[in-house]
């Protein structure tokens, strides 16, 4: 019976589970691969800052002319022909805030973010649109925003942000009378390389330019277009339509440009108005557009990696094209409707 009882105590502490040796999981973030590799979490980082920065009602010129050269500072592409600001924050940043006293919202739709190759600087794209409450529906205003961010620290700041609405360029092209909208005052970092940039994207935008040479065909690459149809990715930088192509213009050439370097200097973040010239059947029509272009260096070359090049648009017309005559014209970002 001893034994018996013996026997019965060691298979019960043997099978004891609290007993058995402890084991710990280590929490591994899924979706990094690479531990050394901190470009996963940057991208976050960074997409979190972009839609953040939707709910901001204006922008930090102070912030952004700590990180890169103040002469450059901030640059600001709103949608309007009037909506460019450089060195200092736009006094409305979206073309509509409040409809019947009600705020607007800014929704993202297919945001996409990269890095340049040391890491230093990013840039977004962004498919959003403005969503306006008005007589109890929402009506939804497509918005282009493209943003360039240098890497502070620990924190991403805002550089460079661009608004479009995307426009079909034929029914543009036959209503263009002339150039709408102001140039940008120029001003380019006090370098060689910057020097270099600049002749890369004077040459990337010329009609008969060196696409090969002076764009990039990474799987990243990307280019913008204003008309909704045109945006390029990958080799189609190079051998999908041009912007003069797309514009049928003769002529495309800087007309004011804002140039800095980033951190490590192998980064160029431009914002520029672009002059051009577009024959038509019956006449020859000046241009204006206005571009905001990331480019990085290799070796002695710069190349485009992405580009957004937009044409203006009034608010009245942005609000009339999309809520209708129930819409009054905006005044400062504030419209009124009539509801029946």
């Amino acid at each position: 019976m001893r034994r018996l009882s013996a026997l019965a105590v060691a298979l019960t502490v043997a099978g004891c589970p609290g007993r058995a040796p402890s084991r710990r999981t280590a929490l591994v973030d899924s979706l990094v691969s690479d531990r050394g590799d901190r470009s996963g979490i940057l991208s976050r980082e960074l997409a979190d800052a972009v839609r953040q920065s939707y709910d901001e009602p204006g922008l930090d010129a102070a912030a952004a002319a700590a990180v890169i050269d103040p002469s450059v500072g901030l640059v600001a592409f709103g949608i309007g022909p009037t909506d460019v600001s450089a060195g200092r924050a736009p006094t409305a940043r979206w073309p509509v805030s409040t409809v019947g006293d009600r705020p607007v919202r800014v929704v993202s739709r297919a945001l996409e973010v990269h890095l340049s190759t040391d890491q230093r600087v990013g840039w977004a794209f962004d498919e959003a649109s403005l969503e306006l409450p008005v007589c109890g529906r929402t009506a939804s205003i497509p918005i282009r925003v493209f943003q360039v961010y240098v890497r502070d620290t620990e924190r991403w700041t805002l550089v460079a942000e661009h608004l479009a609405y995307p426009q079909a360029m034929g029914r543009w092209l036959d209503a263009a009378v002339g150039p709408d909208g102001a140039r940008l005052p120029e001003s380019i970092e006090r370098q060689p390389e910057a020097v270099a940039a600049r002749a890369a994207i004077a040459e990337a935008i010329a009609p008969d330019g060196d696409r090969a040479a002076t764009w990039d065909a990474s799987p990243d690459a990307l280019a913008v277009w204003p008309d909704p149809l045109q945006v390029m990715r990958g080799v189609a930088t190079r051998v999908g339509p041009s912007l003069a192509t797309s514009l049928e213009a003769s002529k495309l050439e800087l007309g004011g440009l804002r140039l800095a370097l980033g951190p490590g200097r192998a980064t160029a973040i431009a914002s520029a108005t672009l002059i051009g010239q577009i024959n038509r059947v019956d006449r020859t029509v000046p241009i204006l557009l206005r571009a905001t272009l990331v480019l990085e260096q290799a070796g002695a070359t710069w190349r485009v990696r992405a580009a957004m090049a937009s044409v203006p648009i009034t608010v009245g017309a942005l609000v009339g094209r999309t809520v209708g005559i129930a819409a009054s014209t905006p005044q400062d970002g504030v419209v009124s409707v009539a509801c029946r």
